[in-house]
């Protein structure tokens, strides 16, 4: 319903138009001027890709005050018709911090230029033919070079990889290049690079992108890998979870 003010009088009259006369001057409705409601906006929420940590602003943070990233690290966190309500949603989003998820960097390269970052959202979808999937924000660097470049690759990180989390996961491949100085080989199929002090590396070239809003989810034809350890592929070590990461970083 709309609000009117009488500017001779200050009388407050509600509906589609002005009165015909004011009822406590007189004034007739030329001397009604319409209200405006204020706008309510709803405050944004930014999530920490690195550490999920969640930032109420406009904009995100200069820095994560939790694991120091910085704002290119952060995803808006955006409303849609099939949100549950944002304290219901927030509940259930903490009992999914219990699902179990290995962590990797995926890597990829653009124009011979190699990028990579921390992730845990690898994981394998068929057994034949192999396929695996991985969901990149729509801003961070390698997702922008696997939508060009059609390819990806995973190095499967172990227990003792935690400075490999580090330097993939918290600076941009905007600001450095984050495989100078790296010990990686190059993938037959894909060109990509699979980091050696790793458990393996696997090459995956894409068959279909689905646009999730803030996310693309890659969905990769496996076409080869490699094992950097003894034997049949399996490592001694044990592959780094999402949880350990958290609780030993």
């Amino acid at each position: 319903m709309k609000k009117w003010r009488c500017i001779i009088c200050n009388y407050v009259h509600e509906g589609e138009t002005p009165p015909e006369k004011c009822p406590v001057c007189g004034a007739g409705p030329d001397k009604f001027e319409l209200i405006e409601e204020p706008k309510v906006t709803t405050p944004k929420k930014w999530r920490c890709t690195v550490c999920n940590y969640i930032h109420v602003g406009a904009t995100p943070p200069e820095k994560c005050p939790v694991c120091g990233v910085g704002p290119d690290k952060f995803v808006l966190l955006e409303e849609s018709p099939g949100d549950l309500p944002a304290k219901e949603r927030d509940a259930i989003q903490a009992l999914l911090f219990n699902v179990s998820y290995g962590l990797y960097i995926i890597s990829s390269i653009k124009d011979e230029k190699l990028n990579g970052m921390a992730s845990n959202t690898f994981i394998q979808v068929t057994d034949r033919p192999l396929r695996g999937s991985v969901c990149l924000g729509k801003g961070a660097l390698t997702a922008q070079y696997i939508k060009e470049s059609g390819v990806f690759g995973v190095s499967v990180l172990g227990k003792n990889n935690h400075d490999l989390v580090k330097h993939f996961g918290y600076q941009s491949g905007r600001d450095v290049d984050k495989f100078k100085d790296m010990n990686y080989v190059t993938g037959d199929k894909t060109g990509c690079p699979g980091l050696l002090e790793t458990l393996c590396f696997i090459e995956c070239e894409v068959e279909q992108v689905i646009d999730l809003g803030t996310h693309y989810l890659f969905i990769g034809k496996i076409v080869d890998g490699d094992g950097f350890s003894d034997g049949d592929g399996f490592s001694k070590e044990e592959p780094m979870t999402y949880a350990y990461y958290h609780a030993t970083r």
